[in-house]
């Protein structure tokens, strides 16, 4: 993939995008739904502590092409908390339940950081259920992520156990921040068994360290691996453009 010159971000106008709450036994996924109804499929996951408005770039580039489906994820954004313990293997559950809901047989995956997360424990649960999937950010254990990062997010989640005591807002944030602390913990051995099309995106300065990222892609069989130049974590937000041809050739090859 050669993006050395980047084109001009384009934001056509699309139709409102359809809204949908998908009921699980114990919470709702909230969902928005764009594009025609006949195309390809293509999910978008959104990280940590976010909800799909991150994808807005995506959603309305990328609506031209597939049916988008841009999750809010468990517990955030519009999707309520239910009962079930928060891990990525909930996460790919409630996925599942969306495509059955929406009678998706298979669908493109993107995630971003912990939404790539989500797409990896989809792949082994439901393999069946994917096209293709553009992992951005991802790692697969919390030793991915480089001292400095792990020592941030220690620190945050020690300062939101000290003020979750005190506030119903802050345990529920200590517990979204806590899946950064504790989760995920797939091997190489499971990622081995993952057999869907997968583009594995990194930026050159990612919280993630580059030679996790390695491991992760050649962990997957024929997956392909692509380094964002002066990218952070968070390159994306900054070059939607890029993402949004990244997504459009690889899904479309």
């Amino acid at each position: 993939m050669n993006f050395d010159k980047t084109p001009a971000l384009q934001l056509p106008a699309i139709a409102k995008p359809h809204t949908l709450f998908v009921q699980l036994y114990d919470a709702e996924v909230y969902c928005e739904i764009s594009g025609r109804e006949d195309a390809p499929a293509l999910i978008l996951l959104h990280g940590n502590g976010e909800n799909l408005q991150i994808f807005n770039p995506q959603i309305r580039y990328l609506s031209q092409y597939y049916r988008v489906i841009a999750v809010d994820t468990r517990a955030h954004g519009q999707s309520t908390r239910g009962v079930t313990p928060l891990n990525f293997y909930t996460f790919a559950d409630d996925l599942l339940c969306v495509l059955e809901s929406l009678k998706i047989d298979k669908a493109h995956i993107v995630g971003f950081s912990d939404g790539a997360i989500t797409a990896l424990h989809l792949a082994l649960t439901a393999h069946d259920r994917i096209l293709s999937m553009v992992l951005i950010g991802a790692n697969f254990n919390p030793i991915g992520i480089k001292l400095i990062s792990r020592l941030h997010i220690l620190v945050k989640y020690g300062w939101l156990s000290l003020a979750s005591i005190f506030s119903a807002k802050m345990l529920r944030r200590k517990e979204i921040w806590g899946l950064m602390v504790n989760q995920p913990n797939l091997t190489i051995e499971e990622l081995s068994r993952i057999t869907a099309p997968t583009l594995v995106i990194t930026g050159e300065r990612d919280l993630v360290c580059q030679c996790h990222n390695d491991k992760l892609s050649r962990a997957i069989t024929g997956s392909k691996k692509l380094i964002i130049e002066g990218g952070n974590h968070f390159w994306m937000f900054k070059q939607p453009e890029v993402l949004n041809d990244c997504i459009l050739e690889f899904c479309n090859t």
